[in-house]
């Protein structure tokens, strides 16, 4: 993404909420767990999905989103799919000995009554004054288990679908047709960038990229920062003017980064020319990483919202 301005914005931290100790430390793990693959040269949001599809829970066959998305996914295990401790035995099966719980995380606000400290429920908050009301997020973390690592239970897969048999060009394009309230889109000049005050992605000719999958992957990187419009999720490193290489910029840099990995996978077009597995790409984001142990859940939570924002009308 390229900026239109040379003003500078204020550098904002990361996360507008306090968190515990424990919190801090689930932000570390999975920064610490993320930064072991980039070492190892696996770049997460850059892993083809599984044949069976995205890693889900067995048991419920919810798909795991955000940071668990890619971290399951960097971990190559046979089968997409993982239980809970609990659920395993629930099942009638038993983890292997030895075997390696991973960590997944989940947040969401709690709010309470400033004068009692009670939490209200959520479909109650239209009742209360919301002066009088706190607003916190809350960070846990569950441990699950591949389930090749666990026994004694008559696994039953879904039936592998049929790859879609149209043509590259015209399935990837239906991402950007099918948006809602899509950008504006122009191709001219050898730059691809996206410009928050018109609205509008600006891509080379199609013939100035070796293949369709390089530039669909380059049309996806921008289509996931429009999402950052102050008329649509109203992303700070979008909806203001900000300074190149700044730790905003960075930030609306790697939820870009994770958006397009996502719709790469989804078109099937995540080929070898797209994953960039690079030394200088990988160094890159270890200094980031390593310098903000919020940018990697909070960057993955708002990649999420831009793809559920993109896909909200599904193309195929």
């Amino acid at each position: 993404m390229k900026t239109e301005t040379k003003k500078s914005a204020k550098r904002r931290r990361g996360s507008d909420f306090q968190l515990t100790g424990s919190q801090s430390d689930i932000y570390q793990k999975f920064t610490d767990l993320i930064i072991e693959k980039l070492e190892q040269g696996i770049i997460p949001w850059k892993q083809p999905w599984h044949e069976m599809g995205l890693p889900a829970n067995y048991l419920t066959k919810k798909p795991y989103k955000g940071i668990n998305l890619w971290l399951l996914l960097s971990c190559g295990h046979q089968y997409p799919y993982y239980l809970t401790f609990k659920q395993a035995n629930g099942l009638g099966g038993k983890v292997k000995k030895g075997a390696k719980a991973l960590p997944v995380c989940y947040w969401n606000f709690a709010f309470r009554d400033k004068k009692t400290g009670k939490v209200i429920p959520e479909d109650r908050i239209g009742e209360y004054d919301l002066k009088l009301v706190s607003k916190s997020v809350f960070l846990k973390e569950f441990k699950v288990f591949p389930i090749e690592q666990i026994e004694g239970i008559d696994w039953e897969f879904p039936e592998l679908q049929e790859k879609d048999p149209l043509p590259i060009n015209e399935k990837c394009q239906k991402i950007y047709d099918n948006m809602l309230q899509a950008p504006g889109l122009v191709h001219t000049g050898s730059s691809a960038y996206y410009r928050a005050d018109l609205d509008q992605i600006t891509m080379p000719e199609k013939k100035l990229f070796d293949s369709a999958e390089q530039y669909f992957g380059v049309l996806y990187h921008e289509i996931s920062h429009s999402t950052g419009h102050s008329s649509r999720l109203n992303r700070i490193g979008v909806s203001e003017p900000q300074q190149f290489a700044s730790a905003i910029y960075g930030t609306e840099e790697l939820i870009a980064e994770m958006g397009a990995g996502y719709l790469n996978n989804l078109t099937g077009i995540l080929d070898q020319s797209l994953l960039e597995n690079s030394a200088a790409y990988i160094q890159h984001w270890l200094n980031e990483l390593r310098n903000d142990k919020h940018l990697l859940i909070e960057a993955a939570s708002k990649a999420q919202k831009a793809v559920d924002y993109i896909l909200m009308e599904p193309p195929f």
